[in-house]
């Protein structure tokens, strides 16, 4: 079984001084760590920006059906914004459920899973705190590209024991801005780095009470949860947080989509322990987002394409194993992927050839998600972090939006 492997400390450096994406993987980490064999992100903002812990992965990230404008409740910071797809109250009142592309259709199919139907996801990762590059915010990013749904990155734990850091707080401008011009928006939690929320809170009952704190002073219910490091995977970690978000997803509406770490026979089997988690918790769970990288430092100029989709097969079967009731194409219908494009942290190169490959591959099976780390690199180098395979600014978004077409 093919693995990612640990990175150099020296070369780590060398490829966030050149602007490409770090992704420290590897079959021997300490408990601070990914999980053994597992792909996850690192990331690497503008100088002088302080990072969520120096790190964090994208998650991926389930659906992104947007945010649909302010509700009528008297959530913080001007009211809260309501999801469509999923009734869900905003506070001190009832929220709008049309998102202008359009609600999410949602079929129970038991087993603590929710099935989506209708066409596939694209919402590229945008961190927050990075070089911007092509653009300078959310609102320019819409403008210059076209992409109408993103996943921020990332929620960590904030500074005062079982609470959230300001990452999102700390943009709801920008956020709100793109959202009024018709975006959408999911907020992603955890990463390779950094304290996670749950490390912080001893309980199921605390964790969820931060949770639905982060929902109503965002207005944000649609939630990805990237779970990478290994203490965050044990048995009392993964139902805590599978208790917690039943608790949240009860209360509140809240969407709820996993990424998880692969190898490239599906997911690994700290993914698949946090994913049994949730279910056993009765989470309604969206999708399950693999992320599709740094596959053991391939021999430079190997498709990645070819490697990915192979995680996808092994994912499905995975999948339905966990979650008996579902037929192949809902199975399909929940999994997501995201590659790291251009330059990965090794010698692997996820180039344009390969974003085509696996557009195709998510248009012919009705994949629920399609997404990458970074929209940030989406670039000619140049302005801050890049591809290094960009041969135009959006070039591999261009081939992924072809997914909602």
């Amino acid at each position: 079984m093919k693995t990612a492997t640990a990175l150099s400390s020296s070369f780590t450096l060398a490829l966030l001084t050149s602007g490409a994406l770090c992704v420290a993987c590897g079959s021997s980490v300490s408990d601070s760590g990914p999980a053994a064999g597992s792909s996850s992100f690192s990331t690497a903002g503008a100088a002088g920006v302080p990072q969520n812990g120096g790190a964090g992965s994208p998650g991926a990230s389930g659906s992104t059906v947007g945010l649909a404008g302010e509700s009528a409740g008297g959530a913080s910071d001007g009211g809260a914004f309501a999801s469509g797809g999923m009734p869900s109250a905003g506070a001190g009142g009832s929220t709008s459920m049309a998102g202008s592309s359009g609600s999410t259709n949602m079929a129970g199919s038991g087993g603590g899973t929710v099935v989506a139907t209708g066409k596939t996801e694209y919402a590229p990762y945008y961190e927050i705190g990075a070089d911007t590059g092509a653009f300078k915010s959310l609102v320019d990013m819409q403008t210059k590209s076209g992409v109408q749904d993103v996943t921020l990155a990332f929620v960590l734990s904030g500074g005062n024991g079982c609470s959230t850091d300001g990452t999102i707080s700390g943009e709801l401008k920008d956020i709100k801005a793109f959202v009024a011009a018709g975006g959408h928006v999911k907020a992603s939690f955890g990463g390779a780095d950094g304290k996670y929320v749950e490390a912080n809170c001893s309980d199921a009952t605390s964790l969820a009470g931060v949770y639905s704190s982060f929902v109503d002073a965002t207005g944000i219910t649609d939630l990805d949860f990237d779970i990478e490091q290994k203490a965050m995977l044990t048995a009392d970690m993964n139902a805590r947080r599978g208790q917690a978000l039943k608790m949240v997803q009860d209360s509140k509406g809240i969407q709820v989509s996993l990424t998880l770490s692969t190898d490239d026979e599906g997911l690994d089997s700290g993914a698949i322990a946090c994913l049994q988690g949730a279910v056993t918790a009765g989470v309604k769970i969206l999708h399950v987002n693999l992320m599709v990288m740094d596959y053991g430092d391939q021999p430079k100029g190997t498709p990645i394409a070819p490697i990915a989709i192979g995680s996808l097969n092994g994912a499905l079967t995975q999948v339905k194993k966990i979650i008996p009731t579902l037929t192949d194409d809902q199975a399909w219908a929940m999994l997501g992927a995201t590659p790291d494009i251009g330059q990965n942290d090794d010698n692997e190169i996820f180039t344009l050839a390969d974003a085509q490959a696996l557009t195709d591959f998510a248009m012919q099976k009705k994949l629920a998600l399609i997404t990458f780390w970074n929209i940030q690199r989406d670039q000619t180098c140049g302005n801050g972090e890049c591809s290094e395979n960009d041969k135009a600014n959006f070039d591999f978004s261009n081939i992924f939006k072809k997914v909602v077409n």
